[in-house]
């Protein structure tokens, strides 16, 4: 039995609250100027008019950390085949439209901007409004009058001086407020976000309706930035559509024009879309997490970008809410959940599914106190005058704490649809090892179950900060793939704070009871060794009968800090990832190292049905710069002759390239072999794989 620490008193202690950085922490502390920031890789598929037979187009985040100033380019990449540029100029940047240049005004103008935001009551009921000063609640006027830090806390009569700011108005800049190199604010963990015309499976007459009548939606990217919005931007153009300020980051708005301006987050999170019905009415919903800026998260009806108005906020959803909701900083994805199994036709509802993300214990007035994580299901069809309700208009699924000293929080989940496209299976990992499961296929009797605990060689617990991915193991169940490792702020990259952690490949053979996994002796191990020129050689027996997986760890992390952050890429049956390695010191940029492996054996030549054979092996390929995920883009591909049996060999190139800012560097090369027919594995897609683009 655990026994929990207590404070004097008999209070139980909390958990220790984890400092989320605001600055890009892969970046030099010295680093002027742009720097790297979030990208995605558009396939020339995704209908953001990409030229015919390119690869696609590179959206890179390229804040200035000078002064924190905002730029969002699109960069073309050449024709699938050709050979793929290192330095590229962007088509556009969203924040020099938005601010303006020397002969060329800001577009739109500052007063023209449709910015919009929310009052919300304290139950959680909202109404969407203009983001001007007539239009604020008098509450909201009263924070933005209020003086920032480090000023006392009085209303200094700037309030509506300070929202024209916020707007872009430039003429008290110097003066009352801070310059600004770009009126668009900066994003350093808020990913963009593609979303074209609807592209669902949904057969029903009113989702068939739907899709023709927004089959020409322009493509439109969302992205958060540290200015307080959600910005949407036409991806033809670069130009801004709309944004919105969520009500939650109210009471910090004020500092952001100020003279003594500190660097904070605000709309700092990851952000993903989807078709919905939602009210009886199919919809394209986006769900936005905050990160560092507020405990919570927001939902959008973006189903027409041309149309965005104070009508598009459909709810937000914070700590004052339920107070196990903390800073949201992984993915926050839309689902479709059976809710009840009718004799007749069973019931579905379209939910938010979001991880109550880390600090919910936090000392702010609103915390849970346990540490204890849980899986939130919010319902997109709330009414936007109805108060948030437990298990009547959001639910929560609670995993419970291992270890009381230690940080906690749950990450992102993987969800895996059944036929119907309902929620089936989610799996989450949180910071403390445990690998979860939960059941929907039991709604309303879901719950968290531990399907691994991930430990070292030593036996101590490692770190899941990112979503794990999933594909289908040959022998049925599923195959979970993920690395250990975290990093929230700049005392993560000390050497003092270093531990081993490992990437893992864990078997869920979907048997009843669940047949957790005891530990390592019951997976498959891979070992790393130096090779040539700075790369690693992988090597391990073959998969044998009653395997529940495979493991590597990474070479020396203990001494190195190498480890695993972010989610990677499933494509073709390989497992592709990029591992972070801390600079020499704390104060220096970090690297990347490049693993390409595939997801059945963990070996770079595997011998599933689809045969992995790269031009060169990639495993721990060593990168001067850091990038969180790799991307693998289509070059070429042919269509062997049947074999006796009919089926037919397909072979695709692919290039292994890691893309960020301007700079967009080949790795190497992979080709996959595959037969027509069914494969003995395929990738799971989830909601953010729609709009990401590669596959």
């Amino acid at each position: 039995m655990m026994v929990l620490p207590m404070l004097a008193g008999g209070v139980r202690a909390a958990p220790p609250v984890l400092n989320i950085a605001s600055e890009p922490l892969t970046a030099a502390c010295r680093a002027g100027a742009r720097i790297a920031g979030p990208s995605l890789l558009l396939a020339a598929s995704t209908g953001a008019a990409t030229p015919a037979g390119s690869a696609g187009d590179l959206l890179s985040a390229t804040p200035d950390a000078s002064d924190w100033g905002g730029h969002v380019e699109r960069i073309a990449l050449p024709p699938a085949g050709a050979a793929l540029p290192g330095a590229v100029a962007a088509l556009w940047d969203a924040g020099a439209i938005l601010t303006g240049e020397p002969g060329r005004a800001p577009m739109p103008e500052p007063a023209a901007r449709k910015l919009y935001t929310s009052i919300v009551q304290a139950d959680g009921k909202l109404e969407g409004v203009p983001f001007t000063w007539p239009a604020l609640s008098a509450a909201q006027q009263a924070l933005l009058d209020q003086a920032p830090p480090p000023h006392a806390a009085a209303a200094d009569g700037l309030g509506e001086r300070r929202l024209a700011y916020l707007r872009g108005d430039r003429s008290d800049e110097g003066a009352l407020f801070r310059r600004r190199s770009s009126v668009l604010g900066d994003s350093i963990d808020s990913a963009p976000v593609l979303v074209g015309p609807p592209s669902g499976a949904a057969r029903d007459a009113g989702y068939l309706a739907f899709r023709e009548r927004h089959k020409t939606r322009r493509a439109t990217v969302y992205l958060g930035a540290n200015d307080g919005m959600l910005h949407a931007f036409d991806a033809s153009t670069g130009g801004e559509l709309y944004a919105y300020l969520p009500n939650a980051l109210m009471p910090v708005l004020n500092r952001l024009p100020s003279l003594d301006y500190v660097h904070r987050a605000y709309v700092d999170g990851p952000s993903s879309s989807g078709d919905a019905l939602v009210g009886g009415n199919w919809r394209t919903v986006l769900v936005a997490a905050m990160g560092g800026g507020a405990q919570g998260v927001f939902a959008l009806d973006i189903s027409d970008p041309a149309a965005l108005n104070e009508n598009a906020a459909l709810w937000e959803f914070t700590d004052r809410d339920d107070r196990m909701m903390g800073n949201v900083t992984t993915l926050p994805q839309l689902a479709k959940v059976r809710i009840s199994r009718g004799a007749d036709v069973p019931v579905y509802r379209y939910f938010a599914i979001v991880a109550s993300g880390l600090n919910n214990y936090a000392s702010d007035g609103h915390a849970s106190g346990a540490g204890k994580g849980a899986l939130f299901l919010l319902a997109l069809d709330k009414a936007r005058d109805a108060p948030w309700t437990l298990n009547v208009n959001y639910f929560r699924l609670v995993t419970p704490i291992a270890d009381p000293s230690l940080a906690n929080a749950l990450s992102a989940p993987v969800l895996v649809a059944d036929r119907d496209g309902a929620l089936s299976y989610a799996y989450a990992g949180d910071l403390q090892g445990n690998l979860w499961r939960f059941d929907f296929n039991t709604w309303p009797g879901a719950a968290a179950k531990p399907l691994f605990v991930v430990r070292d060689a030593d036996g101590r617990r490692q770190p899941i900060a990112q979503q794990p991915m999933l594909a289908y193991a040959s022998g049925g169940g599923y195959l979970l793939l993920f690395g250990t490792g975290m990093l929230f702020d700049r005392a993560g990259l000390a050497p003092g704070t270093f531990s081993a952690q490992s990437f893992y490949a864990i078997l869920d053979s979907l048997s009843v009871p669940m047949d957790a996994v005891a530990g390592r002796r019951q997976l498959t191990e891979r070992v790393l060794e130096p090779s040539a020129a700075d790369l690693f050689s992988i090597s391990g027996a073959q998969i044998a009968p009653g395997s529940k997986g495979w493991y590597v760890d990474f070479m020396q992390s203990a001494r190195t800090g190498e480890r695993s952050i972010s989610s990677g890429k499933l494509v073709g049956g390989e497992v592709a990832f990029n591992t972070l390695l801390p600079g020499a010191d704390k104060c220096d940029a970090a690297r990347s190292r490049t693993y390409v492996l595939d997801a059945l054996s963990g070996l770079p030549d595997g011998h599933s049905t689809a045969s992995i054979m790269p031009t060169a092996p990639i495993v721990g390929v060593l990168q001067s710069t850091y990038t969180a995920v790799p991307s693998l883009v289509p070059q070429s591909s042919r269509i062997g002759l049947p074999d006796p049996t009919g089926r037919v060999a397909v072979d695709k190139d692919y290039a292994v390239v890691n893309a960020s800012a301007r700079e967009v560097t080949v790795v190497g090369g992979v080709k996959v072999r595959s037969r027509s027919g069914r494969l003995s594995w395929r990738e799971v897609a989830n909601w953010r794989e729609l709009h990401e683009a590669i596959k």
